[in-house]
């Protein structure tokens, strides 16, 4: 229980940057070192632990995922001009913390039952941390030494607003698994009660990537709940069935109805995306960078050019050794690991 503990304290406060010592490392990177020593000194005194498919499954990504990034350095240290040497150590530590992390996860004994347990942990604490941070930023609990609002947008613990919008949208999918796995309808409303401070937080972030994703994983659990109510029930008629069964009667009904609005509601969409990709040139600013990351990763023959940044032609750009992200995973890590390393995240 009390490495359960620290492993969902760990990843709780990895989003702390606020709280990090000189930027580097913080109580959440402290939390989750120990819990690795703890963690192989116990599987060093299991005798031989199982290799289990969740680990093979692990393992394999891990090392393709890690011969495609030691392919892209390789090419980098040929082609490129100059390196991001402090970036590209930090993202190799973190490449190393995460994949010892999943690995350890999946070996501990008992593991369906402990990750549930872990994930309660870590979704009831983020939901009590989330709630005493918003009554901080709202000045109802002095909280001293964190800035929690950057200009009008809701900092929490993060120091990017960005990123504490990602924390959010995590809190609260896994309060959906939460809720959608429980076993009684108490369990079911508590996982709920967690989702409903993260949910405001990350509405407070102001992050168009944290309103789009609630957009969109909303109806698509509530699709896949009303799908499942209605083909894996038992020969008896129950609430959920029938009300899954009514929904997708009413379905018809409702697009025959939506004609009259179809054209406001577009309406106020595109001015609201072109509202938010206006903003800043946010948008013309954005695909800059992808198109630059497409533009290297294909440079580099497909290879990439090694864990870091990579990019240089950005707004505000600064002298070597500094460089930039593309702000999107997939090219991202095309820059980084080539093709080879971007399909294996999507696997």
């Amino acid at each position: 229980m009390i490495r359960d503990a620290l492993l969902a304290l760990g990843l709780l406060l990895s989003t702390a940057t606020q709280l990090r010592l000189a930027s580097k490392f913080g109580p959440g990177e402290i939390c989750l070192a120990i819990w690795i020593i703890l963690s192989l000194g116990a599987q060093a005194r299991r005798r031989g632990p199982p290799l289990t498919s969740a680990l093979s499954q692990l393992l394999i990504f891990w090392l393709v995922f890690a011969f495609a990034q030691c392919l892209g350095l390789l090419t980098g240290l040929a082609i490129e001009d100059f390196r991001d040497t402090g970036s590209f150590v930090n993202t190799t530590v973190a490449y190393v913390l995460v994949a010892t992390l999943s690995c350890l996860i999946v070996l501990e004994p008992d593991g369906v039952w402990r990750l549930r347990r872990i994930t309660w942990l870590f979704v009831a604490g983020g939901a009590a941390s989330v709630s005493v941070l918003m009554a901080g930023g709202f000045r109802l609990v002095p909280i001293p030494g964190i800035d929690f609002w950057w200009f009008s947008r809701f900092l929490g613990w993060a120091a990017n607003p960005n990123n504490f919008a990602l924390f959010c949208s995590v809190l609260v999918l896994l309060s959906l698994h939460l809720a959608e796995t429980a076993a009684g309808r108490s369990e079911m409303l508590a996982a709920l009660a967690c989702a409903s401070p993260s949910l405001l937080a990350g509405v407070l972030t102001k992050s168009d990537s944290f309103i789009l994703l609630m957009l969109i994983a909303g109806p698509m659990f509530l699709a896949v709940k009303l799908w499942t109510w209605s083909f894996s029930v038992g020969h008896k008629p129950s609430f959920r069935m029938t009300f899954a069964c009514l929904m997708f009667i009413s379905v018809p009904v409702l697009l025959a109805s939506a004609p009259p609005f179809g054209s406001s509601i577009a309406d106020q969409a595109q001015k609201f995306a072109a509202a938010t990709m206006e903003q800043n040139n946010q948008a013309e600013n954005r695909f800059k960078l992808w198109r630059e990351a497409i533009d290297l990763g294909i440079g580099s023959g497909l290879l990439g050019l090694g864990p870091g940044p990579h990019l240089v032609n950005k707004k505000w750009k600064r002298p070597p050794p500094d460089k930039f992200e593309a702000h999107n995973t997939i090219f991202d890590l095309f820059t980084q690991g080539g093709m080879l390393a971007a399909l294996s995240f999507v696997w």
